[in-house]
């Protein structure tokens, strides 16, 4: 009876040793990564602010959007009353590359336009006002973008 016991108890531990070293590790490397699979910058490693600004028009008319919620990885913005909008993200400073989305979210009240998301890339970034160690500064892009109206 003890042998039966001693054994059930041993297999036991190791089925359950297995399946919180799964859970484990799974956990680990969920937390390490963002949505889009990009390391996320922690406390003490090198990093920059990639700064996309631009306005939103109306493909037709050429008329600012205002309320149009635009979003890259973190960050959502909205465009003001000229249709300007800015959205930023800490990362690594190296060539990076960002999904940005355009949304409508205020219906009709502006104009219906269809959703428009592209990718913005950063090749070879210059960066201006780091501290010199941990901090590279920061890096803008430029983009435009012209919204069309629901059809």
């Amino acid at each position: 009876m003890k042998k039966i016991r001693y054994g059930f108890l041993s297999n036991s531990n190791k089925i359950i040793s297995i399946i919180l070293s799964v859970l484990g590790f799974s956990g680990a490397c969920s937390l390490s990564s963002c949505e889009y699979g990009a390391p996320v910058v922690e406390y003490g490693t090198p990093h920059a602010t990639f700064i996309v600004r631009g306005d939103v028009t109306s493909e037709t008319g050429s008329s600012a959007i205002p309320n149009i919620r635009v979003v890259m990885n973190e960050d959502t913005a909205y465009t003001n009353e000229s249709g300007i909008y800015q959205v930023e993200n800490m990362e690594f400073p190296k060539d990076q590359a960002f999904f940005i989305e355009f949304n409508d979210v205020d219906g009709s009240i502006n104009g219906d336009y269809q959703p428009f998301d592209t990718i913005v890339e950063f090749k070879d970034p210059q960066f201006s006002g780091g501290s010199g160690s941990w901090d590279a500064g920061t890096t803008e892009k430029e983009l435009n973008v012209k919204l069309k109206v629901k059809e």
